[in-house]
């Protein structure tokens, strides 16, 4: 890392980090080199620290002086809490980049491909009942550390027996209905404490946990006594979508998710995109991380709007169906000219399903008129819209209606239409995006495009690289953001052990001077042996 790239960074590139006033500190480019390798090895803050003052390899690395004592391990936790402010993490990855890419180790316009993988929260998986008794436990932790005579009036051995210590019920703990209620009405009773004596801590971030899982959780019914919430469907006033809702009052910002039958987890999402050009090294280009429950389509935008920043844009980026849709296609070449490569999702009609009947694509759209003939030639007698779709996949759709004395009479009415009122309705997007689709998915049809879509599977190694080899399947801190920086410090860490495995680029080094005696060995014409491997033979 120093040999080839001088560092990856200057103090300079850090100015606007600290104030211009006061003591100075300790170098931030050396702690963000430490932060890197602590990731790169594994290593906790105090094995991180103890490496810094006895490694010589860390010294070397950033340009240390043997004699220096390093610092204390606390300090790297400070400086992850400066990187956690505003986009710094993000700086952080475009500042590595900078530097490789000045070294020509990557550069832009090349294929990269992107995959994501699940993140768990460093939380315990609770259930809604553990979860509100948490939530109290929590809050009067807080309040007992910050301002311990606000809770002289309020907590008894009632209360000290039910939250003295981490609550563990299990699925079916024993009178559910009787938790349910007293740590309902014990939540409420604190919160109305704390806002009516202590105001100036009813702001604190477990406090307003609690006010949210509260909410979340408990209603108010008709005669005004606190409720359980309980699922529409089971006649009750609902539960906020799991979008919303929080797991843990340690960590508001995991939510639950879940994939198919198989895959459901507490926390985040973590999308990776690397380039995959078979003349150079896989460098891992961007990292994302973002709530559980966010869909792969939305990050795709702002990974083009990072990678531009970084001059870094790919010309072909290879995704699978989870980032495909037609909006966000026609995007990526409009703004940033990428084409974006991965299976378009398929046409959701019943008759395409079941490949009877007449699908969409069995119909004519004529956009100049503004009308759509179906395959027995009657013409559509409305033309709506375009209307927004709720899916994040989804483009606007036109809808084109038929009456029903046009589907009535057909014959071929049983393989057009099942709805109850026999008249056909035909939705599709707008005319470039509808072009556009067709283009897409006549071309994935071809050799060609399957072979280059081949190399995307490739991520999916890097993704085990990542989760196995450098434990980012768990988070080791809690909150969103710190959870990015851990995802950041690992994408650098892996670009230098990738990188380190690189045949050297300078010239071979100029062999030894001789020495005095050797000297004079060739200036006699005496043998003399080259090197220490010949010696007794």
């Amino acid at each position: 890392m120093r040999d080839r790239l001088g560092g990856l960074w200057s103090d300079e590139d850090f100015a606007d980090w600290y104030p211009r006033d006061g003591r100075p500190g300790l170098s931030p480019a050396q702690l963000a080199t430490v932060c890197v390798l602590q990731f790169l090895l594994g290593l906790s803050d105090r094995q991180a620290a103890e490496a810094v003052r006895c490694r010589i390899d860390f010294k070397y690395a950033m340009a240390m002086e043997l004699d220096d004592s390093g610092f204390h391990h606390s300090v790297l936790a400070d400086f992850r809490d400066r990187l956690a402010e505003d986009d710094r993490a993000d700086r952080l990855l475009d500042l590595a980049l900078a530097r490789l890419k000045e070294a020509g180790l990557v550069r832009e316009r090349t294929t990269q491909r992107t995959d994501s993988t699940h993140v768990l929260a460093a939380v315990r998986d609770l259930t809604r009942l553990e979860l509100i008794t948490e939530a109290v436990r929590a809050a009067l932790e807080e309040v007992a550390g910050t301002a311990p005579h606000l809770l002289d009036e309020l907590v008894d051995e009632d209360w000290g027996r039910r939250y003295g210590r981490p609550v563990r019920l299990g699925k079916n703990p024993t009178k559910p209905k009787t938790r349910i209620l007293t740590t309902g009405n014990d939540a409420v009773l604190l919160l109305e404490h704390l806002y009516q004596h202590g105001a100036g801590h009813a702001s604190s971030p477990r406090i307003q946990a609690l006010r949210q899982i509260m909410v979340q959780n408990y209603h108010r019914d008709a005669a005004g006594h606190l409720s359980w919430r309980t699922a529409e469907k089971e006649g009750g006033p609902g539960l906020p979508p799991s979008s919303r809702a929080v797991v843990s009052p340690y960590d508001t910002s995991a939510r639950y998710a879940r994939h198919g039958h198989i895959i459901s987890w507490k926390g985040f999402s973590a999308h990776l995109t690397e380039t995959c050009a078979p003349d150079g090294p896989n460098v891992i280009t961007d990292v994302a991380t973002t709530a559980a429950t966010t869909h792969d389509s939305k990050v795709l935008p702002g990974i083009h709007t990072r990678l531009a920043r970084r001059g870094l844009l790919p010309a072909e980026h290879l995704v699978d169906a989870g980032y495909t849709s037609l909006p966000h296609l026609e995007q990526a070449t409009r703004e940033h000219q990428v084409t974006v490569s991965g299976p378009l999702r398929g046409n959701p009609t019943r008759q395409h399903r079941q490949a009877e009947g007449f699908a969409r694509d069995n119909f004519d759209i004529d956009y100049d008129r503004q009308q759509v003939t179906c395959p027995q030639g009657q013409v559509s007698q409305g033309w709506h819209g375009p209307y927004p779709t709720s899916s994040p996949t989804a483009a606007p759709l036109i809808v084109a209606r038929f009456t029903k004395g046009q589907c009535r009479p057909c014959s071929a009415r049983s393989q057009c239409t099942a709805t109850a009122d026999s008249a056909r309705t035909v939705g599709f997007p707008p005319r470039e995006l509808r072009d556009l689709q067709l283009r897409v998915r006549a071309e994935q049809q071809t050799p060609e495009w399957k072979t280059r879509y081949a190399v995307r599977s490739g991520v999916e190694g890097t993704v085990n690289e990542f989760a196995h080899g450098y434990g980012m399947r768990r988070c080791r801190y809690r909150g969103q953001g710190k959870a990015h920086i851990q995802h950041v410090l690992t994408a650098i860490a892996v670009n230098i052990e990738r990188l380190s495995g690189l045949p050297p680029n300078e010239e071979a080094l100029a062999p030894r001077r001789p020495t005095a005696f050797q000297d004079y060995l060739d200036q006699r014409a005496l043998p003399r042996p080259k090197s220490w491997r010949t010696l007794g033979t």
